[in-house]
């Protein structure tokens, strides 16, 4: 994954990420918007039920790194990125992630029940999908990007929106979670 991080943008009048910020972006400014899961945090959780969900992502991506699925990018939309409270005055139900990855050597079966939407929106509040990067099926790929975006981009008026992608690596999990036990404890005035 590229290092270039974009801040998460504004939402737009309609309550969703904008799909793009400048027509003439070529590499950033763009969705999926590459952001730090601390961005992610710091301006996602804002709520009880928010950081619930956010706690529920760390939890599930510890289970992932747990099972040596450690390398790739996870794309992060759904409700929970969007301002349901501003133009629905409810809270996100959970996380829709899709994660691209390369899997560990040895045996998938160590990881596939991470990729059960029912179970892992049970266990994590996260309705949990994964694409292969090691398939060695180029056309397989482009097709699976090509379902993802192509579903991802539109609300479900099929206005256009942004979604977000976050890096698969452990290297800002422990500090989010402390960034998220922060936030939670302002909140109560500790």
């Amino acid at each position: 994954m590229t290092s270039r991080r974009d801040p998460i943008p504004d939402w737009d009048a309609s309550g969703f990420l904008p799909p793009f910020l400048d027509f003439s972006a070529s590499e950033g400014g763009r969705s999926p918007y590459h952001v730090g899961l601390i961005d992610v945090v710091l301006r996602l959780g804002d709520t009880v039920d928010r950081r619930a969900l956010l706690t529920g992502l760390l939890d599930y991506r510890a289970a992932l790194h747990a099972a040596g699925v450690r390398e790739g990018f996870q794309w992060v939309n759904g409700s929970f990125v969007e301002d349901t409270m501003g133009h629905s005055r409810r809270e996100p139900n959970d996380i829709d992630v899709v994660t691209f990855l390369h899997a560990p050597s040895g045996q998938p079966q160590a990881f596939e029940h991470l990729f059960r939407p029912q179970a892992t929106k049970r266990k994590y509040g996260i309705d949990a999908y994964a694409v292969d990067l090691d398939t060695g099926d180029s056309s397989y790929l482009v097709r699976r990007v090509v379902y993802w975006n192509s579903l991802w981009s539109h609300g479900r008026s099929r206005q256009w929106k942004g979604y977000l992608e976050i890096d698969l690596s452990d290297n800002e999990d422990a500090a989010a979670r402390v960034v998220l036990g922060g936030v939670a404890k302002q909140e109560v005035g500790e």
